[in-house]
Order: C-alpha cells, then structure tokens, then sequence
C-alpha cells in the first residue's frame, strides 16, 4: 500500500549575505516511528537502514522544494505558490542521520515561529510487524521517495531552535507544545497541535454524517421514484384491463342481440350469458349453482353450435334450389334478346315524336 508521510526535524542554520538561510540539517534518520490516523489510533512504522540509505531515496531528495508548511503533494502546478527554498543536493548517510543540504530563499515562515523541518515523501506500507532493538513496530516503511521538505512550527519540548549569528538571529520564544501526527485521506501524514487535529476528526465526523444523510435522502428518493414508476405501471394496466373489459361487454352484448336477447344496463355478464344459452337451448338449462367459468364455456359452446347449425341449413337451402338455363327464367320463358329489347325502345321513342 502506498502511502505519504511527514517528518520532523529541527533546523540549525546561517544567513547568507544575501538574507539566505543555508544549512546541512538532518532530514530523516533510521529507528521506529508513531504515526496517528484521523481515528486517533497510534500506528508505529519501522524505517529501517536499508529503505533509508537506499541510493533511490538519497537521491529524491536532490531539488525537491522546500515548502511553507505541508500543502500535500507538491506538482509543477502548485510549487510556485508554495515553494521557499530548495533541498541542493541529494541525502547522505551520517550515522543513523540522513543529511542535506538546503538553502531558504524566503525567510518569513521562520520570522513566524517555524524552525522545524519536515519530510513530505511517499512510502510503500509492508504490514509485517516486529521489533527493532527492542521496540514493537507496526509495519515496515519501503521505497521511501521524497516529495517536499516543508518549514514546520516547533512542536515538541527538546527539539534544536533555529540557530543563526547573534547580528541576524530571526527567532522566537522557544515554546513547547504537544503535537499528534495526523494522517489525511491522501495518506499523508504531519505533526499537528492538539486542536487542529481535533477540528480535522470533528470535520471528518460532520463529512460521514453529511454522507450518511445524503445517502438516506438518495434511498428515500429511489425508493419514490421507484413507488412513482410502480404506480404508473398500475395505471397503465388498469387502462388496459378497462378497455379490454369494454371491448368484451360490446362484444357480449353484440352477440346477445344476434340472438334476440335484450340487455339491459345494470345487467351483469353472466346474465347476459345465461340469457343467450336459454335462447339457443331454450328453458329447461339450470345453470343456477354453476361456477362463472362453467357458464362462460356453457356460453361459447352454445353460441358455437348455433353457428354451425345456421351455416348448414343455409348449404341445404342452397342446394336445394334450381338453377334456370341461360336465356330462361323462373317460369320457363325465355328471357328478351338485346336485339328484341333495342326494337322495343325504338318504337316507343316513335310514339312520343322523338
């Protein structure tokens, strides 16, 4: 897992002609360090000499900006706003001590009280705890990179002040204040007093709270628009069954009258269709303890058969009857010619004078 982190060590400096701080200060050193979540929980991360000393994190050091305080990761993007100095050469080893040289252009950070330095780097979590020389850890820092070196305020009492030449000492009032390592949600972690990191829980506090709402209201209106969607697909269905219903009760009442059964209004589908199975089969169907869909089958098939009984008188009567030779009529006489018919018209158009 990759994660930041923040160091802090103190400062002991000289000013240059030019107002420039410049020094050889320690940056980091080997052993095994606390480290404090946003859930106040202690964690204790073992920085061992190997990870430290690496060549590639000697050399990340090299150019990294120096920073008014920590404004998380450092890019091209935001350096220019918050760079104060520069770290000029990479880290070399001294004893346990890793050591750099720095210079610090602008020195107001340090006129307001901050003569600590802090390492802002990215390190590679390895969650094997154990114990060096005698002292649990959590878990293993690797591939310790350097991002920043920020310019921190004083936090805990036996920390080095800044030291300078009497003529041009920029200081304060030593102070000792206790500090907690906080770790943000980026995963980087610094030194803060006691009530920032207390505000920084009572603002994550508020956040989940803020979430947990924002999530209730998101339910809430899902569970509406789902009730609304539900709703429509009802109405839509009741539309549906109705015209359907409709369509059935004209067709019922349709056949009905092609059987010579009135209906009336208010007369439910069943009476309707015990009328029309007494009109076909006539009074002696009891059809009073039946079950609605025993009348509906009795309905159909009875409407079936008086189809099929029409249809076949109706092949009788055809066949039944004669069918007169060409030129003939029904009582046996011939039918007029064309020619006949135009001689009948020509004499009548003589009798009225045309």
């Amino acid at each position: 897992m990759n994660v930041n982190r923040f160091d802090r060590i103190p400062i002991r400096a000289i000013t240059t002609p030019e107002g420039f701080i410049e020094d050889s200060p320690i940056l980091s050193r080997t052993g095994v360090f606390l480290y404090r979540d946003g859930a106040g929980r202690v964690r204790r991360e073992f920085r061992p000499p190997e990870e430290v000393f690496s060549q590639d994190h000697l050399t990340s050091l090299k150019g990294k900006p120096i920073t008014n305080g920590h404004p998380g990761a450092v890019t091209a993007q935001n350096a220019k706003a918050h760079t104060v100095g520069t770290v000029l050469t990479p880290g070399r080893q001294d004893g346990d001590d890793l050591r750099a040289d720095i210079v610090i252009h602008d020195t107001s950070p340090i006129a307001e009280g901050k003569k600590e330095l802090s390492l802002g780097y990215t390190v590679d979590l390895d969650e094997t705890p154990g114990e060096f020389n005698g002292e649990r850890y959590d878990a293993i820092q690797r591939n310790l990179r350097v991002n920043h070196l920020a310019l921190v305020e004083r936090g805990r009492a036996g920390n080095a002040r800044l030291s300078l030449d009497a003529a041009d000492a920029v200081t304060t009032e030593e102070t000792t204040m206790p500090m907690e390592k906080v770790r943000l949600d980026s995963g980087i972690s610094y030194d803060a007093a006691p009530e920032v990191a207390q505000e920084l829980n009572r603002v994550r506090q508020d956040a989940a709270t803020a979430r947990a709402d924002a999530d209730k209201q998101a339910a809430r209106a899902d569970a509406a628009e789902a009730e609304v969607k539900q709703l429509k697909e009802q109405a839509e269905k009741m539309r549906e069954d109705a015209i359907a219903n409709v369509r059935a009760r004209m067709d019922l009442e349709a056949k009905a009258a092609s059987h010579g059964v009135a209906v009336k209004q208010d007369q439910s589908d069943r009476d309707i269709q015990v009328a029309v199975i007494t009109a076909i089969r006539g009074d002696g169907v009891d059809l009073a303890n039946k079950s609605d869909d025993y009348v509906l089958a009795a309905f159909d098939l009875a409407v079936a058969d008086k189809k099929v009984r029409q249809d076949t008188v109706g092949q009788q009567r055809t066949s039944m009857t004669p069918t007169s030779p060409a030129g003939i009529n029904q009582d046996g006489k011939p039918l007029p010619s064309a020619a006949s018919n135009d001689a009948r018209a020509r004499m009548i158009a003589a009798q009225r004078g045309a």
